[in-house]
């Protein structure tokens, strides 16, 4: 199997932090039923049938899309993206859920405040958002920091996220320090210091959006046919905005306060339903270590084969599949 470097430094790393593990992860066939339609959804999503509003939680002003109709599932993205993520699988989650789809404190079209993005409170923003809609639980998706995210707020109240969905993603504290590591040569996450510089970070960052987020599509993307690069231009806007570069920095920023946050929640594991899904040129079967690191029960590891880190845009078919399947038990 041929990776990128982005690839090979994660499948090195965590053979590294985990000598001779061998994932016992479910491979997703490579041909599925039915195919869901991603322009039809994609229509659904841009016009009408998403309501579109900001809403302020727990001191902070979120864009946030919703639709449909029944018990709440929540979608959470991660870095560098929002919302837009999520296109293709929420139209169809939507016909049975009352899906809820923010962009998270400091991404997309959200505030980005001055402080508040340590694990334990931006998992309460995603709580007070719920009971904003009226819900007192919540079925949870996250990908990438919207898995941390939502994470946090499945361990912070045990009693109100009935299911959790883990999309390529590792916690702070659990797993994701394997990853933040400059021991050996770590090219494909050399974006991470840049992005602990404080004010300068914004000020380099500052018209060079473009080539900064062509550089993360094209390290970490496995299929660049499904996911071309204009497909990311919302992001580019988003993070175009004043400091826009420093919003999404704010979680690798706050991962020291994190770290012992995520490690004090996981004294005791989730014992809820949890789904791990990653993409088999990204994080893969190894995966499966960094869910066992907090959950007790796990339904179910899957890896798409030929994608990459941005599963929910590289393989929207699968993902959702699954996310159907599994939400529904």
């Amino acid at each position: 199997m041929k990776f990128t470097t982005a690839f090979n430094t994660i499948a090195l790393a965590t053979t590294l932090a985990f000598g001779s593990f061998q994932a016992q992860a479910q491979t997703a066939p490579a041909s599925a039923p039915a195919a869901i339609s991603q322009a039809a959804n994609t229509v659904v999503w841009n016009q009408t049938a998403f309501k579109k509003e900001f809403i302020t939680v727990n001191g902070a002003r979120l864009n946030v899309l919703s639709a449909g109709k029944g018990e709440a599932v929540v979608l959470l993205h991660g870095y560098p993206q929002s919302s837009h993520i999520w296109r293709y699988v929420a139209p169809e989650l939507a016909k049975k859920y009352t899906v809820i789809v923010p962009d998270l404190r400091g991404y997309g079209e959200s505030e980005i405040t001055a402080d508040g993005y340590d694990m334990l409170n931006v998992g309460q923003d995603i709580r007070a958002l719920v009971k904003h809609f009226g819900f007192n639980k919540a079925r949870v998706v996250g990908h990438d920091w919207g898995g941390a995210v939502g994470y946090s707020y499945a361990a912070q109240f045990r009693d109100e996220v009935t299911h959790f969905a883990f999309l390529e993603s590792a916690l702070v504290g659990a797993g994701f320090e394997q990853l933040w590591n400059f021991a050996s040569p770590n090219p494909g996450f050399t974006f991470l210091p840049f992005l602990l510089m404080g004010d300068i970070t914004q000020d380099l960052m500052q018209g060079k959006e473009e080539a900064y987020l062509r550089h993360l599509w094209n390290s970490f993307t496995g299929d660049k046919t499904a996911l071309p690069f204009s497909d990311w231009q919302p992001y580019v806007k988003a993070m175009q905005r004043p400091q826009g570069a420093i919003g999404g920095a704010q979680y690798y920023r706050a991962a020291y306060i994190s770290m012992p946050q995520i490690q004090k929640l996981n004294q005791t594991k989730l014992s809820i339903p949890v789904l791990s899904i990653a993409g088999e040129k990204s994080i893969g079967a190894f995966q499966e270590n960094f869910v066992r690191n907090f959950a007790s029960n796990v339904s179910e590891f899957i890896v798409l084969p030929g994608a990459g880190h941005f599963v929910a845009e590289e393989r929207p078919e699968q993902v959702t599949r699954a996310l159907s399947n599994f939400l529904a038990r």
